[in-house]
């Protein structure tokens, strides 16, 4: 189960609004999901700068993975 904290958050009113008539009734669920959707792209975002700068190193892991993947059952076809 996880677990929840209750904050408070200040919105525009026409974005509050906005957000009422998507949730559904349900305004911390959608919020939640909203925020956790960002959060994904703020790590993507991260991930793919550090890539940017170890070329070389994710050459070799992606390698890796392909071998490694070739070596499952089913793998290398």
């Amino acid at each position: 189960m996880t677990t929840t904290k209750r904050i408070t958050v200040t919105l525009p009113v026409d974005i509050l609004a906005a957000i009422q008539t998507e949730a559904g009734g349900n305004v911390s669920a959608y919020t939640a999901k909203a925020l956790k959707a960002q959060a994904v792209r703020d790590a993507a975002d991260r991930l793919a700068a550090w890539q940017a700068g170890h070329v070389d190193m994710t050459e070799d892991l992606q390698a890796v993975s392909f071998d490694t993947l070739d070596d499952l059952p089913g793998g290398g076809q």
